[in-house]
């Protein structure tokens, strides 16, 4: 039997041509004022051209014209209370160094209502004080109702030229050495009355150089500030002490603070002087060696 050969025509099959047309998107103009027509890229350039240059000239302008604005609580400024903008303060030890103080020049006759600082790294090799709050003389002094230090730490803690109606450093206060010899007397006791329309400064988690809170300068007549309340809270210092100078305050209150830099209770890191007038003194602070670092 012999094969046989099958022959299948081809098969063809033609796939119409699709042609699509795109609208033309730069084929519009736009009347200008004067009768003057940009096509729609040029319209565009132009546009981009002129962000462009506004970028540019904003940015030479920021640099001609210096840094952001110094706004409270931001380090490396002195605020001349009662203003929230500061200006850049240069550190005398460090003049070719950018500063990271914290400062507060209070002018005289002001009323403050609070001051509150927290959680606050400090301290910087060369500086004496890590933090200082002070007048500037016998009879221009910082008026404070009450100041509470708690949860903190100074390498050296000193109080001179200062009446203090009460201070309560109970056994929570622990030092390497420490020498009290205020003079006994008849403090008054500072109380702050109103604080309608008095300044309030708060800050909190910062690192900084160090922190001043400072009377501007001696005036005549002798005039003081008013401060109603400073609370510290949480401050530690690795190198600087603190210090209280020209001061007048109702209550001192001292709670889990902690003094000293050398673990040596036989010198005295804890120091409040005899130009100090205590009215009421609650002593309870302990000798431990202390060696902060």
């Amino acid at each position: 039997m012999k094969d046989r050969k099958v022959k299948v025509p081809p098969v063809k099959f033609k796939i119409p041509l699709m042609r699509f047309k795109l609208p033309k998107f730069w084929a519009f103009r736009i009347p200008l004022p004067g009768h003057v027509y940009l096509g729609g890229g040029r319209l565009i350039i132009g546009s981009m051209t002129t962000i462009a240059l506004g970028f540019i000239a904003s940015l030479f302008v920021l640099i001609n014209t210096g840094e952001q604005e110094l706004t409270w609580p931001m380090a490396g400024a002195e605020y001349n209370a009662p203003s929230m903008v500061g200006a850049r303060v240069v550190d005398r030890e460090f003049p070719a160094e950018a500063s990271q103080t914290l400062k507060i020049n209070l002018p005289a006759g002001l009323r403050v209502d609070k001051i509150t600082l927290s959680d606050v790294e400090l301290g910087k090799g060369g500086l004496t004080d890590a933090f200082k709050i002070s007048g500037t003389s016998t009879n221009d002094r910082l008026s404070i109702g009450t100041l509470t230090i708690r949860d903190s730490e100074f390498p050296t803690f000193d109080i001179s030229n200062a009446s203090i109606h009460t201070i309560n450093a109970t056994s929570s206060v622990q030092v390497a050495g420490h020498t009290v010899e205020p003079t006994m007397g008849t403090s008054t006791m500072v109380t702050i009355g109103s604080s309608r329309g008095a300044v309030r400064y708060e800050a909190s988690d910062m690192v900084v150089d160090r922190v001043l809170i400072l009377m501007s300068a001696t005036t005549t007549p002798a005039t003081d500030v008013y401060v109603g309340e400073i609370v510290l809270d949480n401050i530690s210092s690795a190198i600087g002490g603190f210090n209280l100078d020209w001061v007048d305050i109702g209550i001192l209150n001292l709670e889990n603070l902690v003094v000293g830099d050398d673990g040596d209770i036989n010198s005295a890191d804890f120091y409040i002087s005899s130009s100090v007038t205590v009215n009421t003194m609650n002593d309870g602070i302990v000798d431990k060696p202390v060696d902060i670092r």
